[in-house]
């Protein structure tokens, strides 16, 4: 069932050419059940985890609607198992974070503000969040920097002055032995760093944008908000319930989200939909989750 569900996540709508990027991550299980793995632990302990999202779209540099609802759906599966989810992301990434939580029915997550372009500020915050001795580190759809230090839109055009610099988090945790896991569709996200040398090969503008900030667990998938999902159908398929929302739900999550301020990361538009694709796709892609677990729970 784990590798169903990545099979359903790297759908490749969008034509990013996640499949090479995918095969270059996978190593010995699915990639969503790598990923769960540390997150249902640290839950089980009732630890805290630490999630970023949020990425800038010029001109506007508007948040784009891939990663909040990801962001938020996972931190809620993660409260619901016992851990203690916390949101780092910039100031005008918050108000849809809040919006989401809300449209989902759960208690917004603690949320942490991190200016852009200010890397002191970055360590310090880095070192106040692990200081409480998170069970993971997770980044879903951030933009990590890239091997010159910079951070690119997927057509390489520079946003670094509109990006907290999240590196210092995640290095700090290796450093310290935190799990951490990262989830992303085109090869300039936190955690792409693991599959570098195959962004560079076979995505465009590769050599420009690749990130090279590498995490635990890599989980790829042609939408990022998908690849979150999937880790919440794996960490309902560990738990042996339904953590996942329903299609119905995903478009007033959608909804939500453009009304706080997201726009399409592709279009640029203040639309419902992701990466150019209409939300009645993305619900589709939620039920189908939904039914991979609910076959399994039943089952067992």
């Amino acid at each position: 069932m784990f590798a169903a569900i990545d099979r359903q996540l790297t759908v490749d709508l969008g034509g990013r050419n996640v499949q090479p990027l995918y095969a270059a991550a996978r190593n010995d299980e699915p990639l969503v059940a790598a990923a769960a793995t540390p997150l249902f632990a640290a839950a089980a302990a009732g630890e805290s985890v630490v999630l970023t999202t949020g990425f800038p779209i010029p001109p506007s540099n508007e948040p784009e609607t891939d990663g909040p609802l990801g962001t938020v759906a996972l931190a809620g599966a993660l409260a619901d198992l016992g851990a203690k989810p916390v949101v780092v992301t910039e100031p005008r990434v918050e108000p849809a974070i809040t919006a989401v939580a809300d449209a989902l029915g759960v208690e917004p997550p603690e949320t942490v503000s991190l200016a852009p372009s200010d890397s002191a500020a970055a360590a310090k915050t880095a070192r106040s969040l692990l200081d409480r001795e998170p069970g993971a580190v997770v980044a879903v759809e951030k933009p990590g920097p890239t091997a010159d230090g910079s951070y690119r839109t997927a057509a390489g055009e520079d946003i670094t002055a509109r990006v907290a610099d999240i590196e210092p988090l995640f290095a700090a945790a290796r450093e310290r032995g935190i799990p951490t896991v990262g989830v992303g569709d085109g090869g300039n996200e936190v955690g792409m760093g693991v599959v570098q040398s195959a962004v560079e090969q076979h995505i465009d503008n590769g050599e420009t944008i690749a990130c090279r900030t590498p995490v635990d667990a890599l989980v790829v998938a042609g939408v990022s908000n998908w690849g979150a999902y999937g880790v919440v159908a794996a960490l309902s398929l560990t738990a042996g319930r339904e953590l996942l929302h329903t299609g119905p739900t995903e478009r007033e999550l959608l909804a939500a989200a453009v009304e706080a301020g997201c726009i399409d990361g592709v279009t640029g538009e203040a639309t419902p939909s992701v990466d150019g694709i209409p939300g009645t796709i993305h619900a589709d892609v939620v039920d189908l989750l939904g039914d991979i677990c609910t076959t399994e729970i039943d089952t067992d």
